[in-house]
């Protein structure tokens, strides 16, 4: 299914929450280098919303037009059903909306999930940022252990986001009951290899977002998949020069035109 309006997405998110028997969905917003702010009509929202920012008690925390935001919009109130509306014309084309079907109590799910991307490499602390969900499905599958990705599967039935060909992708969660003291790792601890991977996933969505493999067969999501490859094999190699170069001196090898 390709979504060609916000309102087909809108449309699609509820019927997931309705399979679940959830009348409630949470989004995760990163405002980074977004042109809205989301925080003055979350303030202005009556019934209210519940929101909170993952850079609560971080020295960002000032920072709320920078932050990533969880909110629980409920689909049964009209007021919260428009905003969401408003949200995904300006975020969801813009690959800036990260949905999530969960029964948690919202404070222990906000807890959670601040604890689940806060993460740890080399001695140094940081936040996980989701400026683009299309990463969630990478870092999640190929990147995380499997014990790392058993804590995000445990706090909600599913996780959703649209691709690159603007489609609706759900990772379904392991908690498709009510949910209630669920406690997750601290940090994520990830190793030189996955923090590698990660920008990886970077390199590719640049070189993909640069319009010189514009001409590449397939859809963007499986042009994104091959560069992705041809990415992490580079890495693999240790190769230091142009990456954009060393994609097109193996395409050029390749059957796939460029």
């Amino acid at each position: 299914m390709h979504m060609k309006t916000p309102t087909e997405w809108l449309e699609h998110i509820e019927q997931v929450c309705a399979s679940f028997e959830v009348q409630e969905v949470n989004l995760l917003l990163d405002q980074t280098g977004w042109a809205h702010c989301a925080v003055p009509g979350l303030q202005a929202l009556s019934p209210k919303v519940p929101w909170f920012s993952l850079f609560t008690g971080m020295p960002e925390e000032k920072l709320l037009d920078q932050a990533p935001l969880l909110m629980r919009l409920d689909l049964t109130i009209w007021q919260h059903k428009t905003w969401l509306e408003e949200l995904v014309e300006h975020g969801a084309f813009d690959a800036r909306l990260l949905v999530l079907v969960s029964s948690l109590p919202f404070e222990e799910l906000s807890h959670a999930l601040q604890a689940l991307f806060r993460m740890r490499w080399g001695g140094q602390a940081g936040l996980l940022r989701f400026y683009d969900p299309r990463i969630f499905p990478l870092l999640l599958n190929t990147i995380l252990t499997s014990e790392q990705r058993a804590e995000f599967l445990r706090v909600g039935c599913c996780w959703g986001w649209l691709d690159r060909a603007n489609r609706p992708q759900w990772l379904p969660g392991m908690s498709l009951k009510k949910l209630a003291g669920i406690e997750v790792s601290s940090f994520v601890e990830l190793s030189d290899e996955q923090c590698a991977r990660i920008g990886c996933i970077g390199d590719a969505q640049r070189m993909l977002d640069g319009g010189k493999f514009d001409l590449m067969e397939g859809t963007k999501e499986q042009r994104f998949n091959l560069l992705y490859s041809l990415v992490l094999q580079a890495e693999q190699e240790n190769y230091f020069g142009d990456l954009s170069e060393y994609v097109r001196r193996i395409l050029a090898g390749s059957s796939v035109q460029v």
